[in-house]
């Protein structure tokens, strides 16, 4: 029969217990470098920047949420892909506000200038025309006014997506984009760059970014990247149409 524990050997038991199952969480998590984190966001940067800037927006907000750790598949003892994803905001409003401190600096340099020489019906009629000119650039930013757009990029995801015909944007080998959400002249477009799983887009009713179920060898391996983009369908369309598909796909490792 066994005997029961005594007191004094439960605690033992328990820190025996939670250092094994400490050990092991340790065997699977390994973080990450600073120069392999250094990888991963200069590739988040390149699928980002291979968008360009859309026409008469300016960059408002960017923000990373990088990985720190490598997680081990416990089964094989190869590499989990690590996740990573970056977002930026576009708007106008910054734009108009930079415009307006470039006029306010044109006419300040003006009046101390014709304020120097004593002029003063120059320094009043300098002062009319800043004030014309910055109720026409009011005007002209309120009627122009557009909404913000947004643009996340992530890495080695799988979101998997009907595609519907009628929903294309573009495609070819490796790229698809995608549309959705139209509402109130806004939507949303997912791209999608995967030179193994849209090989042949033509092919496919389905986006579905797999993972290798056993791992990989390296740890700051890319397989695929997945971009979206929501804002004012006139603005948003064309613009995407325009991305620099070569420069994200080069960002993608081989298969290991």
């Amino acid at each position: 029969m066994f005997r029961s524990l005594s007191r004094a050997a439960i605690p033992v038991l328990l820190l025996a217990t939670g250092l094994a199952a400490g050990g092991a969480r340790a065997q699977n998590e390994n973080p990450l470098t600073r120069d392999e984190v250094s990888v991963v966001k200069k590739k988040m940067v390149a699928a980002l920047d291979a968008l360009g800037q859309p026409g008469g927006y300016s960059l408002e907000h960017e923000n990373f949420n990088l990985p720190t750790e490598a997680y081990k598949n416990s089964n094989t003892g190869r590499y989990n892909l690590i996740s990573g994803s970056a977002d930026r905001k576009f708007g106008t409003q910054k734009k108009t506000e930079e415009e307006s401190k470039d006029l306010q600096k044109e006419y300040q340099k003006k009046i101390a200038e014709a304020q120097a020489k004593g002029d003063y019906a120059a320094m009043s009629k300098i002062a009319q025309e800043m004030q014309q000119k910055a109720g026409a650039m009011q005007l002209k930013a309120t009627e122009t006014q557009k909404d913000p757009i947004q643009v996340s990029v992530r890495l080695n995801s799988n979101p998997g997506e009907t595609i519907d015909p009628d929903a294309v944007v573009f495609e070819h080998p490796g790229v698809i984009a995608l549309k959705s959400n139209v509402e109130n002249g806004s939507e949303r477009i997912a791209i999608y760059f995967d030179p193994v799983a849209l090989k042949d887009t033509k092919q496919l009713s389905r986006v579905d970014l797999k993972m290798p179920e056993d791992g990989v060898a390296k740890r700051t391996l890319v397989l695929s990247v997945t971009i979206d983009v929501t804002g004012p369908v006139a603005e948003i369309e064309p613009w995407v149409k325009k991305v620099d598909s070569k420069k994200v796909l080069s960002q993608i490792d081989p298969a290991k």
